[in-house]
């Protein structure tokens, strides 16, 4: 009862001149049944020996052309009907009374409740006038029986009107949820996408580049620390990689406030400058002990620091020192991840620059800022987000 009330209320309110436009296959019958009829009305007349009266005439074959009008304006097929209506009250004219009534429902469906009223009291107008009229044939039980014909088409045009309404509005409940859902799977694939980007630029840049300092060392300790970084990097994608897998079979929440690490933003810290110092990076570490973040603001750091970290090692060949400074005031979050290494020294792995670009959008999706320069000293990657975004 709530829905048709609200429907109701909406089709009472609906503007003086709105209008529901006709489907193109309704348009086209339409337009067909309105040529037939003035074909035959037109071989009755010429058969008839002239015994219509050209009121009569005008008023049958305005009716009728004026029923070929809902196809592209209804609300003014309305106004013609209803003048007339009016013009054959007055001047007495019987004829296309019946089609008049069949009419109400076809006003009913296209155009708003005042104009249909306008159209219903016209009508009705007409039919008292025809049956007040000395002399017009029309019976008081012939006028009950159109009354009743007109009030029937008035229910099935509401009833028609009231089942499209509903259509669209199903129509458009079914595309906002089509829409949802592909948002939804793109900030899934997003987020898997972000995982195994993770996963091959960290992990797989930490087993090459000491499969590569294998290669080219015989000291006896540095081989050892290479081949234990190589072995923890490998278990830790296998980890990584089960997740994302327990992800795609739904075995794991997609949700973007879950932490990358287990420990939070110190334990990433502690990881990346762990892999920074077994290459030979020295690491200040300079963020607050108490520091307190939400939980989204926290994840968008750890994945700047990732991201930081992986590209020292994979880019900044040569770089000997490295600083991680976080500050919390005034309502922002600012990161810095800077290092010294000289220009033009990479360790000649590939690039796609996912990570940076990444991390751009989600940054500026919090309404703060990302960028990743190379300074006088080398690289600097600053960040800064609002932690009530």
């Amino acid at each position: 009862m709530t829905v048709l009330r609200a429907r109701a209320l909406e089709y009472l309110r609906m503007p003086f001149w709105a209008y529901y436009p006709l489907p193109s296959i309704t348009r086209g019958l339409l337009i067909a049944f309105v040529a037939v009829a003035l074909l035959l009305d037109s071989i009755v007349r010429a058969t008839n020996d002239g015994t219509t009266g050209v009121e009569s005439a005008i008023v049958t074959t305005s009716i009728t052309v004026s029923i070929a009008l809902f196809a592209w304006r209804p609300p003014v097929a309305t106004i013609v009907l209803s003048v007339a209506a009016i013009a054959a009250g007055i001047t007495g004219v019987v004829d296309s009374v019946l089609l008049g009534a069949a009419i109400l429902g076809l006003a009913a469906f296209t155009c708003s409740a005042a104009l249909t009223a306008v159209y219903a009291i016209s009508w009705t107008t007409w039919l008292i006038a025809i049956v007040l009229r000395p002399g017009s044939g029309v019976q008081p039980l012939g006028a009950v029986i159109i009354a009743f014909l007109g009030v029937a088409s008035l229910l099935i045009g509401l009833a028609i009107r009231n089942q499209y309404t509903k259509a669209q509005m199903l129509t458009t409940q079914l595309e906002a949820t089509e829409r949802e859902v592909a948002e939804q799977l793109r900030h899934e694939r997003d987020l898997i996408a972000d995982e195994l980007h993770d996963i091959v630029a960290h992990e797989i840049t930490i087993v090459a580049l000491h499969a590569a300092v294998l290669e080219r060392t015989e000291d006896r300790t540095t081989r050892s620390q290479s081949q234990t970084a190589i072995r923890e990097a490998a278990v830790q994608a296998l980890t990584d990689i089960r997740r994302v897998l327990g992800m795609v079979r739904g075995e794991e929440n997609l949700t973007p406030d879950r932490l990358p690490s287990p420990d939070g933003l110190p334990g990433t810290i502690a990881v990346v400058t762990k892999e920074l110092e077994q290459a030979g990076i020295e690491v200040t570490v300079d963020v607050p002990d108490d520091v307190r973040l939400p939980s989204a603001s926290m994840v968008a750091l750890i994945r700047v620091i990732r991201e930081s970290g992986t590209n020292v090692l994979k880019h900044a060949t040569g770089a000997r020192h490295a600083r991680i400074a976080l500050r919390v005031e005034r309502g922002w979050a600012r990161l810095e991840f800077s290092d010294d290494s000289p220009p033009a020294r990479t360790a000649g792995l590939p690039t796609s620059g996912y990570g940076i670009m990444r991390l751009q959008e989600r940054f500026r999706l919090f309404g703060g800022s990302f960028r990743a320069a190379r300074g006088p000293q080398g690289w600097v990657v600053s960040a800064s987000l609002p932690l009530e975004s």
